[in-house]
């Protein structure tokens, strides 16, 4: 029990974290690999049968559920909850919900937004984390399964589904986004939290780049999400006229042929 307490509590870091360190670049690399190799394989991954899909999908979206239980409840148990530090209302947790819930409840609609979501929130996180301790913490395993495992679950899910996004999935996705950093806003200010960021930059991302500090959280939030939102749309577009393209050549496949009847031939 001691060292389930130790590797939850982490009261005396084993294996320290480095920003930029081999551990971080490693997790950096290991996301960026997997992203590839599913956009290359956009098209053999949207041919998949049903059942492989719904079994990938449905297997992260179950980690993505325990390692979501275990961070709200394990705190509580071992005595270190600490609500300005235990934010479970995070944006890249509120988009793993609803991550979870669209795969798990088959509500397709929901997924248009959580990809949007699911790079905003977790690509700052995994460029610039603020951890003390790497695998002998919890934390650990908790900020690589909600974000690393997150956006590759959700990029192989906007392949294997092959829903469609519109100009007006993006808008909507903006306004909620904007919607839920005006809501944690108050709660920030009222209780001396910092949800989504939004009260202020954390210290190593300031001390990285110090010129953050000259502008207020929320622009630099908004700034960095538009960007992301911006590349990502490319993508999107890009995918939309192969989507076009494909039901094309399936419209064309069942398309039936008609029969040319053979001419009579003229008696002299």
């Amino acid at each position: 029990m001691k060292y389930i307490k130790e590797f939850f509590r982490n009261d005396h870091p084993f294996v320290p974290f480095k920003e930029f360190g081999f551990i971080h670049c490693l997790c950096i690399s290991l996301v960026v690999i997997v992203l590839i190799i599913i956009y290359l394989n956009r098209n053999k991954i949207s041919s998949l049968n049903e059942k492989t899909k719904q079994i990938i999908l449905k297997s992260a979206a179950i980690l993505m559920l325990i390692n979501m239980i275990i961070y709200n409840i394990v705190p509580h148990l071992f005595g270190y909850f600490d609500y300005k530090i235990h934010l479970p209302f995070q944006l890249c947790f509120i988009s793993g919900y609803m991550f979870m819930y669209g795969i798990l409840f088959n509500k397709e609609w929901i997924l248009k937004f959580t990809l949007f979501l699911s790079f905003i929130g977790p690509i700052p996180a995994i460029l610039w984390p603020d951890m003390p301790s790497t695998f002998d913490d919890f934390n650990f395993w908790k900020y690589f399964i909600s974000h690393h495992i997150f956006i590759c679950a959700s990029f192989f899910s906007y392949f294997a589904l092959n829903y469609r996004i519109t100009i007006k999935d993006i808008i909507k996705a903006f306004i909620l986004t904007n919607c839920l950093v005006l809501i944690m806003m108050p709660f920030n200010y009222l209780f001396n939290m910092n949800y989504i960021y939004s009260s202020e930059i954390p210290a190593n991302i300031r001390n990285l780049y110090p010129f953050i500090e000259h502008f207020p959280p929320f622009l630099t939030i908004e700034v960095t999400g538009l960007i992301i939102a911006i590349l990502l749309y490319q993508l999107i577009r890009k995918r939309n006229k192969e989507l076009d393209l494909i039901a094309l050549e399936e419209a064309k496949k069942n398309q039936p042929k008609t029969k040319v009847k053979p001419r009579k031939k003229k008696k002299n």
